[in-house]
């Protein structure tokens, strides 16, 4: 049987409060342990880790990507205040690629009078 619980998905690692290493996971049903283990830190109506929990349970049920999954546990992950990797490792190394890339909008140099009469 090909239980897509177990299937697998970009490997992801989060810091839980409390703990002396990274908490990682490589299917669905990982990461909804990771959410619904003694260590996250639950708030009052957190509606990102509700979405996240909900998400999870419906690529279980073949509802949803299992892509969405991990996006919503990121996103969830993020909302409280947690560290994710790789993902959060990717953010400044991404930065650093786009400001060494011309601008956008490049400013013009001033024309020669030869230019100008040439138009």
């Amino acid at each position: 049987m090909n239980d897509i619980a177990f299937a697998p998905i970009r490997e992801v690692a989060v810091g839980l409060p409390d703990a002396d290493h990274f908490t990682t996971a490589t299917t669905v049903s990982g990461i909804m342990g990771i959410l619904m283990s003694e260590r996250w830190p639950k708030r009052a109506n957190d509606t990102g880790w509700q979405h996240a929990l909900t998400t999870c349970t419906r690529a279980i049920q073949l509802e949803a990507d299992t892509t969405m999954a991990r996006k919503a546990f990121v996103a969830a992950a993020r909302d409280a205040g947690l560290k994710v990797l790789p993902d959060d490792e990717q953010k400044p190394r991404m930065r650093a690629r786009s400001s060494a890339r011309r601008p956008a909008v490049q400013l013009r140099q001033p024309h020669s009078d030869r230019e100008r009469h040439n138009r």
